[in-house]
């Protein structure tokens, strides 16, 4: 049986990718299901990049307990019960917000 996993990513643009251009990368979680760990980073890169964005980093990973816990939420963009149950059903992807940052100066600043 799948199981449900949130993979914590940083990725940057290709081209086609739905980040603004003043922006140097976001980060993101992507929401997966696979049998293990191992298939959930991979699917969750391979997604990314399907969807034109380049993953750079990982930096976290685990499974949800869809059972036990409570995900529905006030927060706008983030996956709810009925939502993670689909996942877990059907496969796929949910993307949570992407949460930009900007280019760093090239010239610190005094």
């Amino acid at each position: 049986m799948s199981r449900v996993f949130r993979v914590e990513v940083e990725v940057g643009h290709m081209k086609g990718c739905q980040l603004p251009e003043e922006a140097a990368g976001a980060f993101v979680n992507v929401y997966v299901s696979a049998a293990v760990l191992r298939d959930a980073l991979d699917l969750a890169e391979r997604f990314l990049i399907e969807d034109h964005y380049r993953p750079i980093d990982i930096y976290a990973a685990f499974e949800l307990d869809l059972e036990g816990i409570d995900h529905d939420t006030e927060e706008v963009g983030y996956p709810g019960n009925a939502d993670l149950q689909e996942l877990q059903l059907h496969g796929g992807r949910w993307y949570g917000p992407f949460t930009t940052f900007p280019y760093e100066d090239e010239e610190p600043s005094e």
